[in-house]
């Protein structure tokens, strides 16, 4: 079988994996409290919106300030488009009232939301098309099973020393 990563890149890893540890404080490799793992398991719970799963790190706040549309680590859901193409028209029917209001720094943050929800809509459509059912059908096992059948028959059928 092919290695995908040079031997040489393979065995510098291997090696350096146990140099890497012993470096590490050893109250790190110590098995999570039940708080611990509860606040893991929470974070993912917690990072599961409307337009599909903020991928930021673990225990680190939201750097802008929930306006997930702008956010380029929110991963779309592909499912979630008919909302985020929902929100896209309210955003541009709210530019056009901005504009008609003279509200300039409003225009600019608008702008800003549609810019980014054009560009997660282009990324939903894309995650879309690349994610499609191929329908293999049902295999027909009669054949298999005939001959499967028919080689046992045949070993049955064989005198016995």
């Amino acid at each position: 079988m092919p290695r995908s990563i040079p031997r040489t890149s393979s065995t510098t890893t291997d090696l350096s994996s146990p140099r890497r540890r012993a470096l590490r404080p050893g109250e790190e490799y110590r098995e999570p409290t039940a708080r611990e793992r509860q606040d893991f398991l929470a974070h993912f719970e917690l990072r599961k919106i409307a337009l599909g799963v903020c991928a930021r790190d673990f225990g680190t706040p939201c750097a802008h300030e929930h306006a997930c549309i702008r956010c380029p680590v929110l991963r779309p859901d592909p499912d979630q488009m008919p909302r985020l193409e929902e929100i896209h028209a309210n955003l541009l029917d709210r530019l056009q009232e901005a504009k008609e209001q003279g509200w300039l720094g409003e225009v600019a943050a608008i702008e800003a939301s549609l810019a980014a929800a054009e560009q997660k809509l282009a990324a939903m459509r894309d995650l879309a098309a690349r994610h499609t059912t191929v329908l293999l059908g049902v295999p027909d096992l009669r054949g298999v099973v005939a001959r499967i059948d028919s080689e046992q028959r045949n070993e049955d059928a064989k005198p016995q020393p």
